[in-house]
């Protein structure tokens, strides 16, 4: 009873429900609508071949731990460590390698090549995605986009003149004689 005016109605009302936003309609061409549905369709299998790989990966990193908290009482458990660090760092290999590729489709066709820069002395150690941005840019395939003409930087320059030129000094005391020889009597033209 607390909860109604002195006429029946309730004092705090429940606010009506907003009005639904009308759906926009967007009408694609035949070919971007199959494109995209291609993309999205690859994008997801993409996605459960990650999602997998991860699961495995947790579920040997899991496996490895048990065998390295509880060592077999009846033998030696190194060959089974070994073999499921070696599947492990394969794993993330080719988890990695399936990042790589998705970022940079590009290096498909030259992933050979990119192995072998890979192995050089000088890239050995470097984080599998910045090698393969340094690949690209260093075989030319990732080049960054330039707009229109670059800023002249320095080189010889046309000193800009200071004051009138001879030619315009005799137009303008042929032309304007008063204005000349009030230049010439404040000093703005030397004779």
């Amino acid at each position: 009873m607390d909860d109604l005016n002195e006429d029946g109605t309730p004092k705090n009302p429940v606010p009506a429900a907003p009005d639904p936003i009308p759906e926009e309609t967007v009408t694609l061409p035949k070919t971007e609508h199959d494109d995209l549905a291609h993309r999205a369709d690859v994008s997801s299998q993409n996605f459960a071949r990650a999602k997998k790989a991860e699961e495995k990966v947790d579920e040997l990193q899991s496996r490895l731990d048990g065998l390295l908290n509880n060592p077999n009482p009846s033998g030696d458990n190194s060959e089974e460590i070994g073999k499921l660090r070696s599947d492990i760092a394969d794993l993330r290999g080719k988890y990695a390698k399936t990042e790589v590729l998705q970022a940079h489709p590009q290096l498909k066709e030259l992933w050979s090549d990119f192995e072998t820069f890979r192995d050089d002395p000088e890239n050995k150690g470097m984080n599998l995605k910045t090698a393969a941005k340094a690949f690209l840019t260093e075989k030319g395939v990732l080049s960054p986009k330039r707009d229109g003409l670059e800023r002249p930087t320095g080189g010889p320059r046309t000193p800009i003149q200071q004051g009138m030129s001879v030619d315009d000094v005799k137009h303008l005391r042929e032309t304007n004689y008063k204005k000349y020889s009030e230049m010439v009597r404040k000093g703005l033209i030397k004779v």
